[in-house]
């Protein structure tokens, strides 16, 4: 508040949140902040959570939400934009979108433009489980053939370490340590 900021955006870049984590984290956000800072949610679907806790977040405080059509984004997506404003379409909540022109560009984005959509793969889910970025995940894949460790475990271990992007070299190093070597 003190500082001037005109909105406050919070991102689950590893897609764990789920709608009790978002609902009490925005109701804090609410009730903390003055009432001309605006709260934004970008939201990733690793446990197929991005819509839901988009609109909790907008039920909650928050006025800026993002996706993208067909999900499209890193790991297993985003929050699907098309879906995103249909529900809040449904739940009385205008986003001044007209619905059949986004239906219309997501078709036409599924045709012409995205060759592979995102899809909640295991190692999307066990990323979200365990806390981890997305982003990691070929970098885990391509170290776990390499090392014979399972992909699975090394999620979860770079999970307890809180490990965040940037620190691709930790992969390696717990690869080694879950293999003994």
């Amino acid at each position: 508040n003190s500082m001037g900021a005109y909105a406050l955006y919070l991102v689950d870049s590893y897609g764990y949140m789920e709608p009790s984590d978002t609902l009490k984290l925005f109701r804090r956000l609410d009730e903390g902040l003055s009432s001309e800072i605006r709260i934004g949610f970008h939201a990733h679907n690793n446990l197929g959570m991005a819509v839901i806790n988009s609109i909790t977040a907008v039920k909650t405080g928050a006025i800026l939400v993002d996706g993208s059509v067909r999900g499209f984004g890193a790991g297993s997506g985003n929050a699907q934009l098309e879906v995103l404003v249909a529900v809040l379409e449904k739940i009385k909540i205008s986003t001044g979108v007209k619905l059949y022109s986004l239906l219309d560009l997501a078709e036409y984005a599924e045709e012409f433009i995205i060759n592979e959509f995102p899809k909640i793969k295991s190692e999307s889910i066990v990323s979200g489980l365990a806390g981890v970025f997305s982003g990691f995940i070929k970098p885990v894949l391509r170290i776990a053939k390499e090392t014979g460790a399972d992909p699975r475990d090394i999620f979860f271990e770079l999970g307890k370490k809180k490990v965040i992007a940037g620190q691709e070299d930790m992969i390696l190093e717990i690869a080694k340590n879950l293999i003994g070597k």
